[in-house]
């Protein structure tokens, strides 16, 4: 039982952690983020950086909220749910987006990497406005509070991805053309979507 529980343990924190890990460890290469997320141990070939940043930011989050009430981490966790929608309908719309001239190709490119991800977007769109509206009641509020008026779990929410604006804007005007510098609705190259290259970004970097 002891073991059972504790590997239960193991994988829920490597659900949380190597998710985010792998996102800003892709960022990292991309410029998107400060080169040293995109950073590989020598020796274990793992994106060492950023899953130890994301370790430590998720402790410094989870560990004082759950110290200070379960509810308010029940809150905390709601929220999440907003962001995890937000996120995911973008990279349907995106995948749609940038493999646009390889969806009349074949049926299965039609279905699986245009129809599939714009539905699960459209989807998960909707879920992130129908959910806001729900979390900014107060009453669906573990906690029970209100900040401004509007459920403690719907301003968490918003008030992180309106944060991720600002510190994009911040990026840009910090310059990093590596990763602004892209053509907007750029696609991908027929040969790397066949299988036949690898993919080059901004740069020239494989």
């Amino acid at each position: 039982m002891i073991l059972a529980i504790v590997t239960s343990a193991i994988a829920s924190t490597q659900t949380t952690i190597i998710p985010s890990s792998r996102t800003s460890f892709s960022m990292g290469r991309q410029s998107a983020l400060p080169r040293k997320f995109g950073a590989i141990h020598p020796r274990f070939h793992t994106p060492w950086f950023s899953t130890a940043v994301i370790a430590a930011l998720a402790i410094a989050w989870y560990v004082p909220l759950n110290l200070l009430s379960e509810n308010a981490l029940f809150d905390t966790l709601s929220a999440l749910s907003l962001m995890i929608a937000f996120y995911y309908a973008l990279t349907g719309f995106a995948c749609t987006i940038y493999y646009r001239r390889e969806l009349t190709k074949s049926v299965n490119n039609f279905l699986f990497i245009g129809v599939g991800p714009l539905v699960g977007g459209a989807i998960l769109g909707f879920l992130f406005v129908k959910s806001a509206i729900d979390l900014a009641d107060p009453e669906n509020s573990y906690s029970a509070q209100t900040i401004l008026g509007m459920g403690v779990p719907f301003v968490i929410g918003v008030g992180f991805l309106l944060l991720g604006v600002v510190l994009l804007v911040l990026w840009r005007l910090g310059g990093h053309e590596r990763f602004f510098g892209r053509q907007p609705f750029e696609a991908v190259d027929p040969a790397v979507a066949r299988g036949d290259a690898a993919p080059v970004v901004s740069g020239g970097e494989r």
